[in-house]
């Protein structure tokens, strides 16, 4: 008997939380949602009633309005506080939103809030940049600083003391961190110049060795 197994779908929705957004931004996302929620033929029973989001979302407007001319101290905190209160309604509604669109992905797009984005395939991490060598803590120390990349797990990296006879460096054993800042090389000898190279590792496998940079060890 043969057994098939199917890989479970992710159903699309739109995000229900917008907290980080700026007050200029949630202030037309505010209007665009209550545009397009009234009166909105896949959603005859919309949660919080149109009424009261509608009241909401102007008393949020309006105060914005207010606040952003160099409001006072008190209109600034009457905007924050209607923020709070439209961010709850935002929520409430976008859950409602999901709930009876059953990732209909054209009822979600027909109520004005924005669409989560379907989930990227992971691919082989990219090529570790921005790789420094600077001065450690103390003498014969060397401290290791590159750009992380957001779909790497871990890197790997070595250094080298000394050149073979074409000039490449020769590599010692290889090293694993998983921060991209505080990666100490010790127990190297003053004046000499310290090699290092890194690469990023995940659960695809393992990108390629940037171009190594040196220092001279103090």
């Amino acid at each position: 008997m043969v057994t098939t197994i199917r890989k479970k779908m992710r159903k699309s929705t739109v995000h229900i939380s917008y907290e980080t957004w700026d007050d200029y931004s949630l202030a037309t996302l505010a209007g665009r949602t209550l545009s397009a929620m009234t009166d909105n033929p896949h959603f005859a029973d919309p949660r919080p009633a149109i009424a009261d989001y509608t009241a909401l979302v102007e008393d949020y407007r309006n105060k914005h309005e207010i606040a952003s001319k160099r409001g006072s101290q008190e209109q600034r905190e009457a905007k924050d506080n209607a923020r709070k209160s439209l961010l709850s309604a935002m929520k409430e509604m976008a859950f409602y939103v999901n709930i009876t669109s059953d990732g209909n992905r054209e009822m979600l797009a027909s109520s004005g809030f924005v669409i989560v984005p379907e989930p990227k395939s992971l691919g082989y991490p990219g090529v570790v940049k921005n790789m420094r060598l600077v001065d450690g803590r103390i003498s014969g120390e060397v401290r290791l600083l590159f750009a992380s990349i957001r779909n790497a797990s871990e890197y790997e990296y070595c250094y080298a003391t000394s050149l073979d006879e074409s000039g490449s460096p020769q590599w010692g054993e290889l090293l694993r961190t998983t921060n991209s800042r505080m990666n100490y090389i010790g127990g190297l000898e003053p004046g000499t110049v310290v090699y290092t190279r890194v690469r990023a590792r995940n659960r695809k496998g393992i990108g390629d060795w940037n171009d190594p940079v040196s220092l001279i060890v103090r």
